[in-house]
Order: structure tokens, then sequence, then C-alpha cells
């Protein structure tokens, strides 16, 4: 368009000028120059393009030397940027040497060095050299446009890959005193909790409202209820029947149901010699619904008074009928009471029914109070082959 009007406006003077060219004088001392009034137009326009022209020219020129590094370190930063990626694109395909080569060899270029870094470390990590892991780790650390929480989280995550967890314990708990809400500094510290294991430390921490939303539904009821589990048998274990209850105080709701926390927590009261008020416990909390440990815990109280004990298993086995639980529990009981046929009578109906450990231990016990040996024995190996199945359902105690 430039062009077309251009030519244009020369043609329009042309035509405007072909009658009356104008006459222009230009005298500077004993020089003397006459022109047409075109020409002398045309004079000025080359000259000041040339001027132009010529001035951008120079401040090329004169930049020179500035421009040529600027397309140097252009071109640079391209490379490093398609290293960094070829480099990532390989960690991802799990082709570890390769990687860690393409992502250190051009990070210094790249405009966060700090990742290329990190990446290595973890492309070394897997190909088994934990020299250059750290030393990678140890460069990143040195790279301010890298957060430090990244270095370190990073740090933390190598260390529980690698089973490390003496190591990575102290770094994730510096981490969550500065990031009490990060939710994956929270899992890392519980999962590393558990493998220690810390259970104390890991019911503290999955207490808070934080630890509950870090992890997944699922897992958070799987290692909260394994802490609350594990802080009532080790009060229990340790003779604490304060701290017993405390524990049990702070055991929510939803988590007192569990047939396994509940358990520990009734025969922890068990072993402080509270067994009446285990039994009342029971007695309540079946009223909420059936519950097969809940009747094995009951026929362990051995402190009981025995006949009311089998009194109250034999009135659960007329509401209920003949569950394998509740006749191992009336073997036990009438084991207790000396009521060696009884017991053998209830404990063979068991077998019958559903075959277990438990029974046969009960079983090998009545044959020796019995003086029954050689039964006895055989109770004792038929049951330990059975536990020893891969198959065989959860070991009953007795």
């Amino acid at each position: 368009m430039l062009l077309l009007l251009a030519l244009a406006a020369g043609a329009a003077a042309g035509l405007f000028l072909h009658d009356e060219a104008g006459y222009v004088l230009i005298s500077i001392g004993p020089w003397v120059v006459e022109t047409s009034v075109l020409g002398f137009a045309a004079s000025v326009i080359v000259v000041v393009a040339g001027a132009w022209y010529g001035a951008k020219l120079i401040a090329v020129l004169l930049r020179l030397p500035a421009i040529v590094k600027e397309a140097q370190v252009t071109r640079r930063a391209r490379r490093a940027q398609d290293s960094f990626e070829r480099g990532l694109q390989q960690l991802l395909e799990g082709r570890w040497s390769s990687a860690e080569v393409e992502l250190v060899r051009r990070a210094a270029d790249h405009r966060m060095p700090g990742l290329n870094y990190l990446l290595a470390s973890r492309a070394a990590q897997r190909a088994g050299a934990p020299e250059r892991r750290d030393h990678y780790l140890a460069l990143a650390a040195r790279q301010d446009e890298l957060p430090a929480l990244a270095v370190e989280l990073v740090r933390a995550e190598l260390m529980f890959e690698r089973r490390d967890l003496a190591a990575a314990l102290p770094v994730l708990q510096e981490l969550i005193k500065k990031q009490a809400q990060h939710p994956y500094v929270i899992e890392l510290l519980a999962e590393t909790y558990v493998r220690l294991p810390q259970w104390e430390p890991l019911r503290r921490l999955l207490a808070t409202p934080e630890g509950g939303r870090a992890l997944t539904p699922a897992r958070y009821r799987e290692l909260y209820g394994q802490a609350l589990r594990q802080a009532l048998l080790s009060a229990g274990e340790s003779a604490r029947l304060e701290a017993l209850k405390a524990a049990w105080d702070s055991t929510p709701p939803e988590f007192r149901a569990r047939p396994d926390i509940r358990g520990a927590y009734l025969r922890g009261l068990a072993r402080f010699g509270a067994e009446a008020e285990v039994a009342a416990q029971i007695m309540q909390m079946l009223k909420a619904g059936w519950d097969a440990d809940l009747v094995e815990i009951y026929s362990e109280l051995a402190a009981l008074d025995p006949v009311a004990q089998l009194a109250t298993v034999e009135q659960w086995l007329n509401q209920h009928g003949e569950k394998p639980e509740l006749l191992l529990a009336a073997g036990r009981v009438c084991t207790r009471n000396r009521l060696w046929g009884k017991a053998r009578s209830y404990l063979d109906a068991a077998l019958r029914i559903a075959p277990s450990a438990g029974v046969y231990l009960a079983l090998a016990k009545v044959c020796e109070q019995a003086k029954q040996p050689e039964e006895a024995n055989l109770f004792y190996r038929r049951g330990l082959e059975l536990a020893a199945q891969p198959s065989a359902g959860q070991v009953s105690k007795a």
C-alpha cells in the first residue's frame, strides 16, 4: 500500500510539474547549484534517507557486540530449555542415566537450574548413584530461584524411598513446623511414622484437622485406627490404667466401634483386674449389635463367677442359636467350671460347624484336664496344621 501511494504521489507530481518544472538556485561561496523543483525534492529525499539509514547503520555497528552476546544468550537458553524438556521426558520414560545427563548438561543456562538439579537427583537415585544424588541436591539448595520447601521435600521423599527413615524423619519434622497444613508433608510424615513405627506421634499428627484432610479417607481410617489401637495396647501392656482410659476417652466415637480398637481397650481393662467392668461394657455393647469378638473377650474373663458366666453364654446360645463363637465360648467356660464332658460336647459342635485353631486348642486343653494326653497331642497338632495353612482364617485366641 505504501509503495502504491508513493507511485501515485510521484505520478501526480510529474503531471503537475510537466508544464512548469520550476527552478531552484543554491549558491554557497564559489559553488552554485541549479536544478528543477522536482530534482531538488528528489535530492532532499535521497539525502534524508541516506542520513537516516546511515545513522541506523552506525548505531547497529556500535551495538554489534551486545547484539551478538544477546543472540548467544538466547541461543543457549533455547538449547537449555530443549535439553530440560528431553531430560524430563526421558525421566518419565524411566531412562534414568540419559535423563540425568540431559538434565545436568545445560542446567547452568536454564532459567531455573534448581529444577534441573532436583530432577537429576531423582534420576541419580533411580540409577543407583547416591553420591551424585546428594551432590545434585546440594546444588539445588544453592539456587535462589527455588523455594527451600521444594528442595527439602524432595530430599525427604528420596530418603523415604530408599528406606532411610531415620534420616528422613528429622527433615520432615522440621518441615511440619514450617508447613503445618501442607498435605504432602503430613502424608509423608505419617507414612514414615508407620514404617518406623512410632504410633504415639502418628496418633497426635492424625488427630489434627489437617491430618484428616491430608490422607485419603480409607488410608486415614486405616492409619489412625492403627495408631489408636497401639496407644491402647501400649497403655495396657505398661500397666497404666489412667493412660488406658485417657486413650479410650480421646478415641473418636466412629473408631470406638471397630472390633480391634475396642478389643484392645477391653483386654487392657481385663489386665488391670477390672473384669467385672469389662463384662458390663460387653453386655452394653452387644445390645447395639452382635459381635463375635466381644463374645470371645467375654469367654477370656477368668476372674468372673464361672457359673454365672456359663449361664450368660448359654442364654446367648438360646437367643442366637449355635454360633461357632458361642459354642467355643461355652466350651471355654465349661472347662473353667471343670465340666469336661459338657465342654467337649460344645467344642465338638463348634468343630463341626467351623474348624479353627482356637477350637482345636480349647479341645486340647480339655483333654489335658481330663487326663487324655494322646487326644490332646492330636488336637494340638491339628490346630498347628490349620494355623499354618495360608488359606486359614483368622486364628482364634484361646
